[in-house]
């Protein structure tokens, strides 16, 4: 396997489990936060999966197809989780209100998320690590630049 593709792959996945940290929060969320926070999970733990594998630590790249298929599937349930305004609503969320103050520039992201994860599945599907690569930080730096904007900052 290519150096420069496992590093660049070992780099986005890294980058992506430290953004996407696992807040227990239980009863304190109300459902549509539940919901967005239960959809989003699976891509912080399929980069977590992936972070892993390229660390040598579980796994191996015959399983990217299976994560990168759940992710894609999350993909495909994120916008309408986020489709109701909850500004306003008592109980835990990460959602700042500037999603529904922009939502035209919010759903379009969204809207990216769900193409690169389709093109990760793609590329997952492919063996090809030479696709896998790109794919994967395409669909990291999607999320990341998401979260900057739209995620409340926790720590």
């Amino acid at each position: 396997m290519n150096k420069t593709v496992l590093t660049g792959l070992a780099t986005a996945a890294l980058m992506l489990g430290t953004a996407l940290p696992a807040f227990s929060h239980g009863d304190d969320r109300f459902h549509e936060s539940q919901v967005r926070h239960d959809v989003m999970e699976v891509f912080g733990k399929g980069f977590g999966k992936i972070s892993k594998i390229m660390k040598g630590e579980e796994g191996s790249p015959a399983d990217f197809p299976a994560i990168a298929a759940d992710m894609a599937d999350a993909a495909s349930k994120t916008k309408a989780s986020f489709e109701k305004d909850t500004r306003g609503m008592h109980g835990f969320t990460e959602a700042k209100d500037n999603i529904w103050e922009n939502w035209d520039d919010f759903a379009e992201r969204l809207d990216k998320m769900e193409t690169d994860a389709q093109a990760f599945l793609a590329a997952a599907n492919s063996g090809d690590m030479a696709q896998i690569g790109p794919a994967m930080k395409e669909l990291g730096s999607n999320c990341k630049s998401c979260h900057d904007k739209y995620k409340a900052d926790l720590d």
